[in-house]
């Protein structure tokens, strides 16, 4: 886009938009992937990178595996 282009819009947005074009404009996402959601509720309910890695999947693991020796334990004796 020109510099022109953005003046042009820039002047067309001051001249046509109000208080509620700027507020749907910011609140309301231009896709179907929110479900009717809000764009700033999209971006907290969001998954997001954990540097720790798969802490959840690693949890998960080491808790299946103390229940399957747990049960083990209970049918071997």
């Amino acid at each position: 886009i020109m510099a022109t282009d953005i003046e042009r819009l820039a002047s067309f947005e001051a001249a046509h938009y109000d208080q509620y074009e700027y507020y749907n404009l910011r609140e309301y996402p231009c896709h179907a992937g929110g479900k009717g959601r809000t764009k700033r509720e999209i971006e907290l309910n969001t998954n997001r990178h954990c540097p720790a890695g798969h802490e959840r999947k690693i949890a998960e693991k080491l808790h299946n595996s103390e229940l399957k020796r747990r049960r083990t334990k209970s049918a071997s004796s």
